[in-house]
């Protein structure tokens, strides 16, 4: 972990889900082959050391076990999740909220939510709209402020990472 004030956000949209069974948008499980993308991630994470020290999620089902994957792959209790029904059908602005309430002694921060806002979040944070976030995509960023500043600068983008084109 650093130990200088940077700050990482890693934010993951869930995985590939279906609308075969579920008739509600809330309830939707993950497909088999999303269940995969998010396990590729999780590899992924704990390759490169980027293991989080906070995890924030939506309520929605497939996010919460998207959530849940990463955290049995990385060692990490599942009870640490920390839900926020405001990421669920959330704007920007409302998980720049959310981020806010993140703990300041968290330098590494996980957010699994929804398109098209985790979009407009990168978009916004750091000024790259040309990159769709298919299911179980990673995006790494850093900033140097604080989680209740985030809203008021740009972070550095890192890497983008698409679970689909990962080696299991």
């Amino acid at each position: 972990m650093n130990t200088t004030n940077q700050r990482e956000l890693l934010i993951l949209r869930h995985g590939k889900s279906s609308w075969d069974t579920i008739n509600s948008d809330f309830d939707r499980p993950l497909t088999d082959k999303g269940q995969d993308h998010v396990e590729r991630v999780a590899i992924y994470l704990q390759q490169n050391k980027l293991i989080p020290d906070f995890i924030l999620s939506s309520p929605a089902q497939r996010a919460i076990h998207t959530a849940s994957i990463v955290c049995q792959s990385l060692g990490i209790n599942s009870d640490t999740i920390h839900t926020d029904s405001q990421i669920y059908n959330a704007q920007y602005d409302d998980l720049l909220s959310v981020i806010a309430r993140c703990p300041q002694q968290s330098h590494r921060v996980l957010l699994v939510g929804h398109n098209p806002s985790l979009e407009k979040l990168v978009d916004v944070l750091t000024s790259n709209s040309s990159e769709h976030l298919s299911p179980s995509t990673l995006v790494h960023l850093q900033t140097d402020n604080d989680w209740q500043q985030l809203q008021n600068s740009y972070a550095r983008l890192i890497s983008i990472t698409h679970g689909k084109s990962l080696a299991k």
